[in-house]
């Protein structure tokens, strides 16, 4: 028995000894490798999947049960009802830095680690289809029944085919922000060129909500008989200050959670009612005058669509917390290829139904004299209210952490400098605002094709060449739409800016 245990202890040696031997000829051939591809991408060290651990761990004692409990425990994500939290998801995982959320990471998150298929869905469609919709029906005026789908199809197929490239890159880098691929491919400046697009797309979404409250309330009081300068679309952008400047001092999101849930609800219901009434209208044989194949303002429609389909932001921590990886990609495109006819049916249904006489704001078609008619327009009014401080919470998080560094635990002078920050960023909204009241539909297009085109074409296309080597084929692929971004950026906002400084009322 002695014995047995001499040369079992003798084995032991022996096998740990050959063990790190071993190791050290992998390093070894590992930096050979690595000094002979310096081109190749510098991989995560930390492992894909930290709660499985790496190939080492199972070699341990009981590694291999951990592993089995670990792969067949129940997905509480998978298991949750739907969605665990109406908070919008593209509040969070914006910026390459890390942006404290006041430990609300957990409760405020709309998908968590282990996201089923479903909760992937209706995610995108919580984050894709909102209150843009209502532009879209006037938008169709300016551009043309037959043109405009035809723009939202090429335009957002674009869009998503740039989407699923950017997943490509995180698959070939192993992880990573939108921010750190950039790094990873362009270099800081690539990191620094992603959080200004970010910030500055999110703050065309304040802009954009600020505007949807001024319009519908303006609207809707003049169809009361209650306009007066008193109530013009000016004075309401401001007097919805003095709400939405405390709220916007709020550091919190599960304080969000009410107002979220009320705004979500109401756009929903509000989107239903209007292509109610326009289906009835159509119904009824009530069709439109002057309906247009092809108008003139299509090239100001292609920054709406970009603008309409801004969601690559939160591609990346989508992917990162959806279950089996492998069909992200296709979930993706089949759920946005759905949001992308929804456009076209909500757009083309209810122009056909008001024609020439389409507003800007589509509530203000309802009819003034009904019930809905005097509600739904306030209504989306308050949605958008609701909206403006939780759009304002990821930029203005990333520009006080920018500022002032750590503020987890700001002390009093550092919090009033903070709220300070926050009310300045708002009050620089609603001015900005301003100048988009005659023309929401080329402001809005202007976020898009200045903020958001970036981030939807360029960057995109930039990484996935730099990092993913694609042949030559593909490349060419690669290089018109990085062409069509280029086009979209510069031809487009100057279109938009032109729209804007010489507004022709529709």
């Amino acid at each position: 028995m002695a014995e047995d245990e001499v040369v079992r202890d003798f084995k032991k040696s022996l096998s740990r000894s050959g063990s790190q031997q071993a190791r050290g000829l992998q390093n070894d051939d590992f930096q050979v490798r690595c000094q002979r591809s310096p081109s190749l991408p510098e991989l995560a060290v930390e492992p894909l999947f930290p709660e499985l651990g790496r190939a080492s761990d199972i070699a341990q004692p009981g590694g291999f049960r951990r592993e089995h409990v670990l792969r067949h425990a129940p997905n509480a994500a998978a298991q949750r009802p739907l969605l665990d939290s109406m908070l919008d998801p593209r509040l969070q995982h914006y910026f390459a830095k890390s942006i404290d959320l006041q430990a609300e990471s957990s409760t405020a998150s709309t998908v968590s680690v282990g996201a089923s298929n479903l909760s992937t869905v209706l995610v995108i469609l919580k984050s894709t289809v909102g209150g843009t919709l209502i532009i879209i029906p006037g938008a169709f005026s300016r551009t043309g029944i037959l043109l405009a789908p035809l723009e939202l199809i090429f335009i957002g197929g674009i869009e998503i085919y740039c989407m699923v490239l950017l997943v490509r890159c995180v698959r070939t880098l192993g992880g990573g922000t939108y921010g750190d691929i950039a790094r990873r491919a362009i270099g800081p400046l690539g990191s620094w060129a992603v959080d200004v697009s970010i910030l500055l797309s999110q703050t065309g979404f304040v802009c954009s909500e600020m505007l949807y409250v001024a319009l519908n309330c303006h609207g809707a009081l003049k169809a009361l008989n209650l306009s007066s300068p008193l109530w013009s679309e000016v004075n309401i952008l401001l007097l919805q200050l003095l709400v939405v400047i405390p709220m916007s001092w709020i550091r919190q999101l599960k304080y969000f959670q009410i107002s979220n849930l009320i705004a979500n609800t109401t756009v929903l219901l509000a989107l239903a009612i209007l292509l109610a009434y326009a289906i009835i209208g159509l119904a009824g044989d009530e069709v439109g005058h002057g309906i247009e194949l092809a108008g003139p303002n299509w090239m100001v429609f292609a920054g709406t669509v970009v603008f309409s389909f801004e969601c690559i932001n939160f591609v990346i921590p989508m992917y990162d917390a959806h279950e089996q990886k492998d069909t992200f990609a296709p979930i993706l495109v089949v759920t946005l290829c759905g949001v992308c006819c929804l456009f076209i049916v909500f757009g083309a249904v209810n122009y056909m139904r008001y024609g020439e006489d389409t507003r800007d704001v589509i509530t203000l078609n309802l009819p003034k004299g009904t019930r809905v008619g005097r509600v739904l327009p306030f209504a989306f009014a308050l949605a958008s209210l609701f909206n403006v401080p939780l759009f304002l919470f990821p930029a203005a998080a990333y520009l006080e952490t920018l500022l002032f560094g750590d503020v987890s635990a700001p002390g009093p002078q550092t919090l009033l400098k903070i709220n300070g920050m926050r009310t300045l960023l708002i009050c620089a909204c609603a001015i900005i605002s301003v100048f988009g009241k005659d023309r929401i539909d080329a402001f809005v297009s202007l976020i898009g094709s200045f903020c958001c085109v970036p981030l939807a074409f360029i960057f995109p296309i930039i990484c996935y060449v730099k990092i993913c080597k694609p042949g030559k084929v593909e490349a060419a692929l690669d290089g018109a739409v990085l062409l069509l971004g280029a086009i979209l950026f510069v031809y487009t906002s100057w279109s938009a800016v032109q729209q804007l400084t010489h507004p022709a009322h529709h």
